[in-house]
């Protein structure tokens, strides 16, 4: 039996020095101004350890320390969360957390997978603090592995796992390779403010993603918020104010030129950007809203063409040409609007300071959305006030119009036709046939026309005798040779 036991002993160290059971290490590590997070695969043991240290050059002492977090998902919504912060006493909470929106997490007392604080490599003195976790690893672990990260500088001041914590400071969201070689360039805090190198740490892609992301999302933002807050807004505002100014249709040229053209492509472009670039599906509020503004601007353009363009006479028509459709494509404008300047506010407050890594922006940002929202407010409604008047100069359209014969002006003014459709009003009846006289002797009130009037110069006039014809020349008349 002991003979059979060393045997076995000699295989399994044979095997294992053969490479057999060989632990293949992979990951790499992101940094920016706030904090640096390495993350390590460890494939024969499927564990993942992940490591939130003060970003590179800074120490941050426990007093200063508020708490880190990071993620594994792309938005912060139903995403499983890992928040640390460091106690007073030198000890460090780990506490795992969800939301279902932007809000503060709660904790998950059976999250899917449980984080196991590594207390040999964590510590938070008077010089700097490091925190290490693991937790086993995903079952699809893929090279590029997505997470969102947190910090703030305001402790929970207490140990426990369902502390409440505050808002961040910063956030956002990057890639992490773990599946890449590590490399020996990163270094890692040590107690006492010191630094070491670790050969279980490499370089990741998030350097350079951070940096085209904050572009993309620059360019994200640059074209949604003009689409949403100016262009969208003047569109509605031309037609609104002019029709009420004008009994021209200059108008509409520059209506359809914004709203159809310049605000469409905007519209389509901003989401075109998002769709593209952003992970994590329409799964916050500002995503859905962008997305109902992008389904309700196309359907918006096809129903203006239609209007505008093909719509043709029918009895549902008002006096001025308006049809349902018209006022369905003017109350859907109105909602366009509406939605976009609800689009923005959402960027504002949930997705800017999780994608741009300087967390949210300052009240002036929300300020200047406000003041954008009330001036279209104020110039839209205002546009009623000279709604009376734009009715009249309507009527006095249609009254010129029935009065001559022609195609009704009003079509072509401020109908939801814009001088486009062929109806107008009739023209009005020929005159009543003329009533001839009647004879008075006639019983049956029959017709005889009168006789022709005698020409004035044959009721006066005679004619002179002939002449005698010449007895030799007969026919011709006879010359006087006298």
């Amino acid at each position: 039996m002991r003979t059979e036991s060393s045997l076995l002993t000699l295989v399994l160290a044979v095997f294992h020095l053969s490479g057999g059971v060989e632990a293949v290490v992979t990951g790499s590590q992101w940094c920016n101004q706030y904090m640096c997070v390495t993350g390590k695969h460890d494939s024969s043991a499927n564990v993942d350890t992940w490591t939130l240290d003060p970003p590179r050059g800074r120490n941050i002492p426990r007093n200063n320390f508020g708490w880190i977090a990071i993620g594994f998902g792309s938005t912060m919504a139903h995403t499983p969360m890992v928040i640390t912060w460091p106690n007073s006493d030198g000890s460090i909470t780990l506490s795992q957390r969800a939301a279902n929106s932007n809000v503060m997490p709660t904790v998950v007392s059976n999250p899917p997978r449980r984080a196991s604080l590594v207390t040999s490599s964590s510590f938070s003195d008077s010089t700097t603090t490091s925190i290490t976790f693991t937790i086993p690893s995903m079952s699809n672990t893929a090279n590029s592995t997505n997470i969102i990260w947190a910090y703030s500088t305001t402790n929970p001041r207490s140990s426990a796992v369902n502390a409440n914590i505050v808002q961040h400071l910063a956030s956002g969201n990057t890639r992490l390779s773990l599946l890449s070689p590590l490399a020996s360039n990163i270094t890692t805090p040590t107690p006492h403010g010191g630094s070491g190198s670790s050969d279980n740490t490499g370089s990741g892609e998030a350097g350079t993603s951070g940096s085209t992301s904050k572009k993309t999302l620059v360019a994200h933002v640059a074209v949604g918020a003009v689409a949403a807050m100016a262009v969208l807004p003047s569109g509605i505002l031309i037609p609104r104010v002019a029709r009420g100014l004008s009994t021209g249709r200059w108008w509409f040229p520059a209506h359809a030129a914004v709203n159809g053209l310049i605000g469409f492509a905007l519209v389509t472009a901003a989401f075109g950007i998002a769709v593209a670039n952003f992970d994590g599906g329409f799964n916050s509020s500002h995503r859905k809203l962008g997305l109902t503004l992008f389904i309700l601007t196309v359907a918006q353009t096809l129903l203006g063409l239609f209007v505008h363009f093909y719509q043709r006479p029918h009895r549902l028509q008002t006096a001025s040409g308006r049809g349902p459709t018209n006022f369905l494509h003017i109350t859907l404008g109105v909602v366009i609007v509406g939605i976009g300047f609800g689009t923005v506010w959402k960027g504002i407050d949930e997705e800017w300071g999780l994608y741009s890594g300087t967390g949210r922006p300052n009240v002036g940002w929300k300020v200047g959305w406000g003041l954008i929202v009330a001036i279209v407010a104020i110039l839209y409604l205002g546009g009623y006030y000279l709604l009376p008047r734009q009715l009249r100069n309507e009527r006095q359209a249609q009254q010129w119009a029935s009065k001559i014969g022609q195609p009704d002006p009003s079509t072509s003014i401020s109908s939801g036709n814009y001088g486009i459709s062929k109806s107008y009003s009739p023209p009005p009846p020929p005159p009543p046939p003329c009533t001839l006289p009647r004879h008075p002797q006639l019983p049956d009130g029959g017709y005889v026309p009168p006789p022709p009037p005698a020409h004035p110069m044959t009721a006066t006039r005679r004619l002179p005798p002939p002449l005698p014809t010449s007895p030799h020349r007969p026919g011709e008349y006879e010359m006087d040779t006298r």
